[in-house]
């Protein structure tokens, strides 16, 4: 009995054992030859080169900045490695190129003007790898802004090199290699001159700028303040006391009480003021509620039963406007008209004719983190509040208050439809040669709102930025240029500036009844005429100068990263490639704790101005007259 049990055992023993052998010779056979393998070699990834930006102008807008690292041992494929410097790698490489390893880091030409519509790159983290596992923890990729949203895109191919090594960890001799691949580079449309133009006349307010090309919605520069250096973020140094530095002012960038990577552009939500009274305008006029002779007479209040909803010069000053028709109403920003219309169409017709030129709903910018906005009704009311719409809410619909949010993005295309007949154009930050699916460029439609209708409101902007309007920046100016004898699109093919300013009331009232604000310009113009004489007095000096204006590109490309805020580099790349036939430009100025009136004419105004003055102020005629800016006008 025992030697039954006996072999019974031996039989179990052996019996397990070749089970084992069979499930680890055939089963698993791969996976543990792998295993062996893995300790027999040691593969060493190279660099890889990710795809860069280039400009409007086919300028670079970033470069793969290489960095090197000194190795103890050539010999040894777990050698500690020590940042140098590049000049001392390059003197190592010429002894022995085996001790140098390299990486890229991204250098940014321009890195706050553009950093919130570009980005950064930065290391995977746990999360990152968990939700892409052909990740290694030593790649880098996207983290904000186009490098973020066109990550498959830009992201090239890691070359190796496959060693055999001993059990020390000593290379033997080379198995395999392969070369990596380069990512794809991006054509954009930025003008990263004009978007340092942008960023510089901001100066220390909170906001945003938005330039768009005023026929086809590509955007030339897209800034949002306060920004960050996103230097700081993409490189790193070989020096340890500098390298905890620029580690703590990461650290402040992230931890700002004014959100430093908030875009302001794309993801800030306003009332948008007095701007939006063209949209409560275009309504009443295609809805036959007005014509361009319909008055309304301001006596500086309206009053509806107990309410009292007053203008806002009338506020301010005590003064009235009188009997007032559409034109001068939106030259004057006047509240009483627009209440009136606004009564008059009713907020579902105001809100048709608002979504038809985009506000609502994102505009399909491709950097992503894009807000909708909101454009409140009473079916809106009553279902997210759960309160009636009142009178009330009408009027401050119709003059851009109340519930009603949108995005300076937003607002941009709005005018650009406006000012463009009427065809309204999707945003975008990529070239139309760029062809991958991603690109929004030509995609655009008309409206479908009359002619006639479009040239009454332009009008009205067009006196809104002429003495008298309340757009006093451009007053000058303006005198120059117009002719009013031309249509509204000739006067702003020809150079004449048409705006729209707002000051945006929001939050609660202060112990004096007042409520902070948001100051809004928006401005369009053609610039044809203007850059014609940009050339022209660029042929002057050069025939004067004897100086070759056209340079070679590798010439220019090193003029460019010397001194990236070159009025003269602009001039000649926009001679030489061109530039849009006309321009939107958006400045919003936020309330802030030292200024909480932010105004239309008086804070953002001036930016604008700035922005165009920059570009044209030394060809555009001395003026004759001085006129006279009434303080009154710059309360929108």
């Amino acid at each position: 009995m025992k030697q039954k049990f006996v072999y019974a055992v031996v039989a179990f023993i052996f019996s397990g054992l070749l089970f084992r052998l069979i499930d680890t010779q055939i089963f698993q056979g791969k996976v543990f030859a792998d295993l062996a393998d893995r300790n027999r070699t040691y593969t060493v990834f190279e660099p890889e080169q990710r795809g860069v930006f280039l400009d409007r102008y086919d300028q670079p807008l970033v470069f793969n900045k290489p960095v090197y690292f000194k190795l103890d041992s050539s010999e040894s494929l777990y050698s500690e490695k020590t940042r140098i410097d590049r000049d001392e790698a390059l003197e190592i490489m010429t002894y022995n190129p085996d001790l140098i390893r390299m990486d890229y880091e991204r250098e940014y030409r321009y890195p706050q003007a553009l950093a919130h519509i570009l980005g950064y790159v930065g290391r995977v983290t746990a999360d990152d790898l968990l939700a892409d596992s052909s990740l290694r923890i030593s790649d880098k990729i996207g983290k904000m802004g186009l490098e973020l949203q066109l990550q498959d895109y830009l992201q090239g191919m890691s070359g190796f090199k496959k060693f055999e090594i001993n059990a020390m960890g000593v290379k033997q001799h080379l198995i395999a290699e392969e070369p990596g691949k380069s990512g794809n580079s991006v054509s954009t449309t930025l003008d990263p001159f004009l978007s340092q133009a942008a960023l510089a006349a901001m100066g220390d307010k909170l906001g945003s700028v938005v330039i768009l090309d005023g026929e086809t919605g590509e955007v030339l520069a897209l800034v949002s303040t306060p920004t960050f250096d996103v230097s700081y973020l993409s490189e790193t140094t070989s020096s340890q006391n500098t390298e905890l530095e620029r580690v703590k002012t990461v650290q402040s960038f992230f931890s700002h009480p004014q959100k430093l990577f908030f875009n302001r552009s794309i993801s800030g939500a306003y009332p948008p003021g007095s701007v939006f009274k063209l949209i409560t305008a275009l309504s009443g006029l295609e809805n036959q509620k007005i014509t361009k002779d319909t008055t309304v007479l301001d006596e500086g209040v309206l009053k509806v039963g107990e309410y009292s909803y007053a203008n806002w010069y009338f506020t301010q000053f005590g003064r009235k406007e009188g009997d007032i028709s559409l034109q001068r109403a939106i030259s004057r920003s006047n509240d009483i008209y627009f209440y009136k219309v606004a009564e008059w169409v009713g907020p579902e017709k105001i809100k048709e004719m608002a979504e038809l030129f985009g506000l609502g709903k994102k505009t399909g910018l491709q950097i992503g983190s894009e807000i909708e906005g909101l454009l409140p009704d009473p079916e809106w009311k009553q279902q997210v509040l759960g309160e009636r719409w009142f009178l009330g809410n009408t009027y401050h619909f119709g003059i851009g208050q109340g519930d009603l949010l949108v995005s300076p993005i937003q607002v941009a295309q709005m005018i650009q439809a406006i000012t463009n007949k009427g065809t309204l154009c999707t945003p975008s930050v990529l070239s139309s040669n760029f062809q991958t699916g991603y690109s929004q460029t030509g995609r655009c439609g008309e409206v479908g709102v009359m002619q006639e209708n479009l040239e009454l409101i332009i009008k009205g902007m067009l006196d809104a930025c002429s003495s008298g309007g309340t757009g006093f920046p451009f007053f000058p100016y303006n005198s120059q240029v117009r002719n009013t004898q031309l249509s509204a699109y000739e006067e702003i093919d020809a150079g004449a500036v048409a705006c729209k300013t707002g000051t945006s009331e929001f939050g609660a009232s202060d112990a004096r009844g007042y409520r902070k604000t948001h100051g809004w310009f928006v401005a369009s113009f053609g610039t044809t005429q203007l850059i014609e004489k940009v050339k022209a007095k660029e042929s002057y000096l050069t025939a004067s100068s004897g100086v070759v204006t056209d340079s070679d590109t590798a010439t220019q490309s090193a003029e460019l990263f010397e001194d990236k805020t070159n009025k003269e580099l602009w001039t000649k790349n926009i001679i030489q490639h061109g530039f849009p036939k006309k321009l939107v430009i958006v400045a919003l100025v936020e309330s802030d704790e030292v200024n909480p009136y932010r105004e239309g004419s008086k804070d953002a105004g001036p930016v604008v101005k700035e922005i165009f003055d920059w570009m044209f102020a030394d060809v555009v005629s001395s003026l004759s007259e001085e006129i006279e800016v009434i303080p009154d006008y710059s309360r929108e």
